[in-house]
């Protein structure tokens, strides 16, 4: 087993930096994705939201780097120069690096806008879906169970969408905000049905998703109001979107911490 930085541990615990880094590496890879698909549209204003997308990288590579023990020494780049798929945060970083370099060069025009924005894509669904790889790589929190590789990346784009939905006009995000908001609720009811038909110890931590069903409930709602309003007031939407995914987000990221471990099963 691995940590969040590819080290062996077996008790690995985050705190509020590893939430705000979930938060905004969502915000870059949903914004990223989003500036790729209108650029394969010949979007001009792509380009001036490419930009927004790169002030989100940055601010997560900031992020990243205070959120890591070994900050001062700056032994995570190895992270740049190495190999090692095994690590979660290797997928993010070069993720990350390479949808930097491909959103500067569609926002300063460059040719070949066509094949920049479908490596865009593929770069930026990579930075999307490392959250959720990070959760469920680690086997011994049985409430990060693997439909997170599912739920992560599309609670991230909808936490994007949501924030251009206040940027963005209506007739143009209204629909993949509608689209995005029905995946995550979708996979927000099955959730606890994998943990309750999963193993045993997805089963005996069945029991702490409970204590939290509120919080699931009420972000089902939010979710479901998102869907709702998104081409009729798509600014309500929005907001609902980013309470909900905030919501979801934060709940499995730190109670997933004090699920029970494998081990006793």
């Amino acid at each position: 087993m691995t940590t969040f930085y590819g080290l062996p541990n077996a008790e690995p615990f985050w705190h509020w930096t590893t939430l705000v880094h979930f938060a905004l590496v969502a915000l870059a890879g949903g914004t990223a994705f989003y500036v790729a698909l209108r650029s394969l549209r010949k979007d001009p204003s792509a380009h001036r939201l490419a930009w927004l997308a790169l002030a989100f990288i940055a601010l997560d590579l900031l992020m990243l780097w205070a959120e890591s023990p070994a900050r001062f020494r700056l032994t995570h780049l190895w992270l740049f120069l190495s190999f090692k798929p095994s690590a979660p945060i290797w997928w993010g970083a070069w993720g990350l690096a390479a949808s930097a370099l491909l959103l500067l060069l569609l926002a300063l025009g460059a040719r070949g806008e066509r094949l920049w924005a479908g490596l865009l894509a593929l770069s930026s669904a990579v930075v999307l879906l490392y959250p959720g790889y990070a959760l469920a790589v680690n086997a011994a929190r049985p409430l990060w169970d693997h439909l997170l590789l599912a739920l992560f990346p599309a609670t991230g784009l909808l936490l994007a969408l949501g924030l251009l939905a206040w940027l963005r006009p209506a007739a143009e995000v209204g629909p993949w905000l509608q689209a995005a908001a029905l995946v995550s609720l979708t996979l927000t009811a099955l959730y606890p049905l994998a943990l309750r038909f999963g193993n045993a110890a997805q089963q005996a931590a069945f029991a702490q998703w409970l204590e939290g069903a509120g919080t699931f409930a009420a972000a089902a709602v939010l979710l479901a109001a998102a869907a709702v309003w998104a081409r009729k007031n798509p600014y309500l939407a929005g907001g609902c979107a980013i309470v909900a995914t905030v919501l979801l987000r934060s709940w499995i990221v730190e109670a997933g911490q004090h699920a029970l471990l494998t081990r006793g099963f």
